[in-house]
């Protein structure tokens, strides 16, 4: 078989990788946005998948982050694209939020159960990441065992699950996977339990918790409503993570309705919107929709950075008298024009600098992950994607897998199996 990255081998987001089998069978993993604001603009023009004869048998998305599933409507109609199915749904409703066209006519893939596409079988298994069911995949033709990691972690809720995975995978010729926090410093990383007790010391601090966290990060919902749980808030949810939360049918998730202290918040754009989307989105959840959840001024409230105009009608109606804004995502997003906006404009009303507190872990794999890829899986060779500085990510993964880690280029030509 033949590896090719066709984009991400030193860019994190919008990785593309081609494998080919020896009788020319084609796919595709992964077609996603690229992180950068202005690449986002910036479509990739791929013959046989974007334009002209389609070349390609299929598509797999590792997971509903829009940095790997975000381009899926440019494939050529004719190519099947496989998600999991919550992962699409949850695409579905991000893209449905943010008026965004898309495409949904998807093939479910489930966990675990083979995808034969001609001369090339594809698993998809669950892993652990900051999108709820995410997938890695193990790629199988020519004799030959490929694993595309994705994105993934064990520190997350169901990070035990991680070590099972593996070990359901066994050994194979080839890892692809994400580098991302190759590059940084850290080098272990908070659980969601770590989150979890110190958002209750910050919750005895401060009534009024503002939360500003991804709507698709299930595992920090779950954290952080925990943490109301043990210091009697109430739990609000703006209406687009209501609708997400909702989708998961899951029953250690919150959602508005469900749980008595769990309420709804329909932001100001939102109102703005169609009859139609109304009727879908926002009226099964009016019933929940109460003053007295925020009345009582001890309450935790998820917000966007859209949402300044929101937090200022609390402000207004004298909801709000000792906040705290807890930002929990990458710090790099907060260099974000519309975040800087946002910070700016909710200082008027209490939400000064030193009443921002980070608190957040990452999504993507800690040292110890990378080691536990070598000690299970034992691959001959480890290709690194998914960085933004490949060579430094480089060295790094030399220290874990010694040789065993290339260094790997944008459309080099990748060989397993021949002549090794």
């Amino acid at each position: 078989m033949e590896v090719r990255i066709l984009k991400g081998a030193n860019q994190i987001g919008g990785c593309v990788t081609e494998i080919t089998s020896s009788k020319g069978t084609k796919i595709i993993i992964d077609f996603g946005e690229d992180l950068d604001d202005e690449e986002k603009k910036k479509i990739p023009d791929i013959k046989g998948l974007t334009k002209g004869e389609p070349k390609y048998k299929a598509v797999f998305i590792t997971h509903s982050h829009g940095d790997h599933i975000g381009l899926i409507n440019y494939i050529l109609d004719t190519i099947p694209v496989y998600v999991e199915p919550i992962s699409k749904e949850i695409y579905r409703l991000t893209s449905t939020f943010t008026s965004k066209k898309s495409r949904y006519d998807t093939i479910d893939m489930e966990f675990e159960k083979e995808i034969l596409i001609d001369d090339i079988k594809v698993t998809p298994f669950f892993v652990d990441h900051s999108a709820y069911n995410a997938s890695m995949l193990l790629i199988e033709g020519d004799g030959q065992r490929i694993l595309h990691t994705g994105d993934y972690r064990n520190h997350g809720l169901k990070g035990d699950r991680f070590e099972e995975t593996l070990k359901k995978i066994g050994k194979v010729n080839m890892v692809i996977t994400e580098g991302t926090t190759l590059t940084r410093e850290t080098k272990k990383y908070d659980t969601e339990e770590d989150i979890k007790n110190k958002a209750i010391s910050l919750f005895q601090e401060y009534d009024q918790i503002f939360i500003l966290q991804s709507s698709t990060n299930i595992d920090r919902i779950k954290s952080f409503y925990e943490a109301a749980k043990m210091t009697n808030k109430n739990f609000i949810e703006d209406i687009f993570t209501a609708n997400i939360t909702k989708s998961l049918n899951d029953e250690t998730v919150p959602v508005p309705g469900k749980e008595k202290d769990v309420y709804v918040w329909v932001p100001c754009k939102y109102k703005r919107k169609k009859d139609e989307f109304k009727k879908d989105y926002i009226y099964p959840f009016l019933d929940y929709k109460k003053q007295s959840s925020y009345r009582d001024m001890k309450y935790c409230f998820m917000v966007k950075n859209s949402m300044a105009e929101d937090i200022g009608k609390l402000y207004k109606k004298g909801f709000i008298s000792n906040p705290c804004l807890i930002y929990s995502m990458w710090e790099g997003y907060k260099e974000k024009s519309e975040m800087q906006e946002f910070f700016e404009e909710i200082k008027e009303y209490g939400l000064t600098e030193d009443r921002i507190k980070y608190l957040h872990t990452s999504g993507h794999a800690s040292i110890e992950a990378f080691k536990m890829l070598n000690d299970y899986l034992k691959p001959e060779e480890i290709r690194i994607i998914h960085t933004d500085n490949q060579e430094k990510a480089y060295e790094v993964a030399k220290e874990i897998y010694g040789d065993k880690v290339k260094i790997t280029f944008d459309k080099e030509e990748i060989e397993i199996g021949k002549n090794k």
